[in-house]
């Protein structure tokens, strides 16, 4: 079933005009990085063809909600139009933004992990393993460090494709999501190539790596702290210096209003609105800022 999907993608995207897919051609960089195993064009044609079919369900689906409306001709069609152009695009840049999005993710867990990538390989090189045999040993645990796709990768190449290792790993910094693990494996080579201690090259990227988590770990305990702070200032003590005026405004009534609302409505907006969407953002604040496990 995925086969004949690819095939009908692939087809589908050569109805689309060769000048159109030059102008997306970062986005095969992005699946490289990503690790996913479709090709530029079907990939493309998957693009197109999801956002042709999403439009074209908007604007049936969307005439009879706007009738619901009693939105009329000739106000209808532009409507109609409006949406379907939205979700066309909406679509489209879904698919466009899913790539970096996934190598973004990748990227970010290989960061996490390169202190103990990096010993793991150091620890190999040391026993005197031949710098192919240490990416054979990388793909095989790699899993457990978010690195096993790369890893074989590069053993694909050499034992598919017939490359030799160097310039097998050439091609895997370049497409490497994480940029230290690039210029790592740039490391690799060039202290391969030149017959130096590659383990202790390694030894020295794994104690890099563990310092600059160190200092990344200390910067999250420090604007942890800020958030902290600001959780008990705007989510505790400003709403219930709220809570008591409204309180006390609401006791001695007379009709008190601020703007068209009425004391009552505003506790109201204020327990049940504002304060779970200023947990939620301060939730999100947190996990966007805190490092990958």
């Amino acid at each position: 079933m995925a086969s004949r999907l690819l095939t009908f993608f692939l087809g589908f995207s050569r109805i689309i005009p060769s000048g159109v897919l030059s102008r997306f051609g970062w986005v095969r960089k992005n699946l490289a990085k990503a690790s996913i195993r479709t090709g530029f064009q079907p990939y493309m044609g998957m693009t197109f063809f999801v956002s042709i079919i999403t439009g074209v369900a908007a604007f049936i689906t969307s005439i009879p909600i706007l009738n619901l409306f009693n939105i009329k001709s000739p106000s209808l069609y532009p409507f109609a139009g409006l949406i379907t152009l939205l979700s066309f695009f909406s679509s489209f840049g879904i698919c466009l933004v899913y790539p970096v999005y996934v190598a973004y993710s990748r990227g970010t867990n290989i960061d996490s992990n390169l202190p103990v990538i990096a010993n793991f390989m150091s620890v190999l090189a040391s026993a005197g393993m031949p710098p192919e045999a240490i990416f054979r040993s990388l793909a095989r645990v790699g899993k457990e460090f978010f690195i096993d796709k790369e890893a074989s990768a590069i053993i694909g190449d050499v034992d598919l494709l017939g490359m030799d290792l160097n310039t097998a790993l050439k091609k895997a910094a370049e497409r490497a999501p994480s940029r230290q693990f690039g210029r790592m494996v740039d490391g690799v080579i060039t202290t391969s190539l030149m017959g130096g201690d590659l383990a202790g090259f390694l030894r020295e990227e794994a104690e890099k790596f563990r310092r600059e988590k160190m200092i990344m770990m200390r910067h999250f305990i420090d604007n942890l702290g800020i958030i902290a702070e600001t959780y008990i200032t705007f989510m505790v003590a400003a709403p219930l210096m709220l809570i008591v005026m409204l309180s006390v405004m609401a006791f001695i009534g007379g009709g008190i209003t601020l703007g068209n609302l009425s004391v009552n409505v505003i506790m109201d907006l204020l327990t049940f609105v504002l304060l779970p969407t200023g947990v939620l953002v301060m939730i999100l604040a947190v996990e966007a800022m805190s490092p990958q496990k």
